[in-house]
């Protein structure tokens, strides 16, 4: 295994200074899309789907950014030679590697029964969703995988699906860019990408599961891709969703016009999901355009999910991306609802970490003098993200100033929504290009920053792979964990460069909170790119754990103690009972007491338990026990009815009946005379509406 690296660098150089007190604007358009139709999953014809295409996708932005972004790698080589970088003094590189719980090949079933391996796309465009169920779906350029995990079988018949099917829009149509979710909340689906690249038919299409089983009804709607009207046609989308809406974002080019010109500013979807569950014949959705920072549009908006679910506020991530070093992040914040009156809160700040536009990924083919060659990596956009406990980690290309490498920029946003902070560390190694990162947080509490960052790799030795590493509690990183490495050099295209994402695939499964389903690009032996799919899962075991035990002692009525039970985690903890800090312990309980547990670890992760006391089959006093004479019984009755009291011998024979009586809710007491019996054990045995409530024994002396 080569050297795996990670670490700050403070490069001196004069960047663009970013102000949070600068003009910010936007624009807001209400309308709605129309559905497209209703179908059921497993009724869509396999057929030859016949398509002729354009062999390879338009760049995200569009094709008149092509020759600009080959003179950005231009430039940046120029400014960031190939070099071997030594290792860095602050190395911390001492976490365990991912687990490989399961790893195996996206492949389609043909007419013969046979099993093949799924060509990708030009590019793969990898996207996954998995659900509590064990449910995955995998969908690509152009087409859609399922699997169920769980018992290892194929959902659809022939395990894929074409886009062209779920969008049922006549031929001659391209669909592309596809986007997956998994929604926790509603146990649904929702799958997003675009059709066509010109400004009349070119669009999202946007699909809702109406289930949890991607066989069953899905819903799809159409969002004109010209929203505006001016001649424009969307690209690159990226999805989030909040607990009632779906957030969609995109890009405006403006077609056959130079890379200046082509670009008319990226626009925000927000859409009403529940109505697309509900298959409304109408879907509510509202645009965001025009969207600027000092006069200049933000380019390239990311909406960043939540790491356990759906966010309550929706926030976006922007950067300079094209720029071949910038150390610019836009913060945005969405803080209403459909329901509400649009807002869109805008910030501009300066991380402690440049990044800068990457370099092209290498291969055995690749010519070391030709920035423009090998495997395509685009820019510096934040491609992937997650929120949680106020806090975002996100990932994307970068170039590392040290080796000239293709790398991660692992990016860290603190207090979004207050006084944010961002900072940032560089993931690489000093012989492989990394490409196309996606970050899953896979800790057991939300108060753990460890996350599971999967990507593609390459290099002059190494075909193109897939690849993942650990980022554990302590921010230290673990070696890369190699999934899956490639059988050859991909060679598609008659370029010298060959794509190689546009982004990669990864999803924490929500149900199995440590572990996360992931999909990404290697090579085949035939020189074409595959999907590869695994399950990972983290090497921590730490949770912190938290129990709480009781115990009575003597025959007073508030005679309970609890104690606390703690385990995992990382000592010394803090225990705070009802809120006040004490020890392992609290005793003085009576009958009904309401408790609440909580312990915080060294880390600053806690856990609460909450207790209600109830004695012992709710007897609050047996007295005085033994006894000659009279005794008495406290209980608690749950609610009013009928009371029966008896009086058993150790074989479990009745020797007498006490009472039979109406009893009132609440604290009782039962006297009665052992008088009549002879010495030795009894138990007396108390009922409510026919079930138990006292069974205690007691001593005649």
């Amino acid at each position: 295994m080569k050297h795996f690296y990670s670490h700050n660098i403070f490069v001196f150089i004069l960047l663009f200074v970013a102000s949070g007190l600068c003009a910010q604007t936007f624009r807001v358009t209400e309308s709605k899309a129309h559905k497209l139709r209703s179908f059921k999953a497993d009724t869509l014809p396999a057929g030859y789907d016949a398509q002729l295409l354009h062999l390879e996708r338009p760049l995200p932005d569009g094709p008149s950014l092509k020759s600009y972004i080959m003179r950005q790698k231009i430039e940046s080589r120029k400014r960031f030679p190939l070099q071997k970088a030594a290792a860095p003094k602050n190395l911390q590189q001492s976490a365990p590697a991912p687990l490989i719980v399961n790893s195996w090949p996206m492949t389609r079933i043909v007419g013969n029964g046979i099993e093949q391996n799924v060509n990708g796309g030009i590019p793969n465009d990898n996207t996954l969703a998995i659900s509590d169920s064990g449910i995955v779906l995998a969908a690509y350029n152009s087409g859609m995988y399922a699997w169920n995990v769980k018992d290892s079988t194929r959902i659809f018949s022939n395990n894929t699906k074409s886009l062209s099917v779920f969008a049922n829009m006549g031929a001659g149509n391209s669909y592309y860019d596809p986007k997956l979710i998994y929604d926790k909340e509603a146990d649904r689906f929702i799958l997003v990408f675009l059709k066509n690249f010109d400004p009349i038919t070119n669009g999202y299409v946007v699909c809702f599961s109406a289930s949890n089983d991607p066989n069953g009804i899905w819903h799809a709607y159409f969002i004109e891709g010209n929203p505006l009207n001016n001649n424009r046609w969307t690209d690159f989308p990226a999805i989030s969703i909040t607990k009632e809406e779906l957030f969609i974002t995109g890009n405006l080019i403006v077609p056959d016009v130079s890379w200046q010109e082509g670009f008319d500013g990226s626009i925000i979807w927000q859409v009403d999901k529940n109505a697309g569950y509900a298959g409304d014949s109408i879907l509510p959705k509202r645009l965001y355009s025009d969207i600027r920072y000092n006069g200049r549009f933000i380019r390239n908006l990311y909406p960043v999910p939540g790491a356990f679910g759906s966010v309550d506020n929706q926030y976006f991530l922007s950067n300079r991306n094209f720029d071949v070093q910038n150390d610019t992040v836009f913060v945005l914040k969405m803080n209403s609802l459909l329901t509400q009156e649009p807002a869109l809160d805008i910030k501009a700040l300066r991380t402690n970490l440049p990044y800068g536009m990457p370099p092209n990924g290498r291969q055995a083919d690749t010519d070391p003098t030709d920035p423009t060659g090998g495997l395509q990596t685009n820019d510096a956009r934040v491609l992937a993200g997650v929120y949680y406990d106020e806090k975002i980690q996100y990932v994307a290309n970068c170039v590392h100033p040290e080796t000239g490498l293709s790398c991660i920029y692992h990016g860290f946003v603190q207090n979004p929504g207050g006084n944010t902070e961002i900072s940032g560390r560089y993931i690489y190694d000093e012989e492989l290009d990394f490409g196309y990162p996606n970050i899953a947080l896979c800790g057991n509490e939300t108060c753990e920053p460890e996350a599971l960052i999967g990507f593609n790799y390459t290099s002059p030795d190494s075909f193109p792979g897939i690849a993942a590493v650990y980022f554990a509690n302590d921010s230290s990183y673990s070696d890369v964990q190699i999934i899956r490495t490639g059988l050859n050099y991909v060679d598609r295209l008659p370029d010298t460069y060959e794509r190689w994402g546009d982004y990669f695939g990864l999803q924490r499964w929500h149900k199995n909170k440590n572990q996360a389903a992931l999909v990404g690009y290697y090579a085949l032996e035939t020189r074409v790119n595959g999907c590869w799919l695994a399950l990972l899962q983290s090497p921590d075991s730490s949770k912190l754990n938290v129990s709480i035990t009781a115990s009575e002692s003597g025959n007073e009525t508030c005679r309970s103690s609890l104690q606390a039970s703690i385990s995992g985690g990382l000592a010394p903890y803090t225990i705070f009972w009802n809120g006040i800090a004490g020890g392992p312990s609290i005793s003085g309980l009576c009958n009904d007491a309401q408790v609440e547990l909580e312990v915080q670890d060294a880390r600053g992760c806690s856990e609460k338990q909450s207790y209600t006391y109830a004695a012992t089959n709710t007897a609050e006093g047996l007295f005085p026990n033994p006894t000659s004479d009279f005794f008495s019984v406290r209980f608690m009755l749950e609610e009013d009815g009928n009371v029966e009291a008896s009086l058993y011998d150790l074989g479990g024979r009745k020797v007498a009946s006490l009472l039979q009586t109406k009893g009132k809710k609440g604290l009782n007491e039962l006297n009665f005379s052992l008088a009549p019996l002879a010495q030795g054990l009894y138990i007396v045995k108390i009922s409510n509406n026919d079930k138990e409530l006292v069974s205690e024994k007691v001593m005649k002396r």
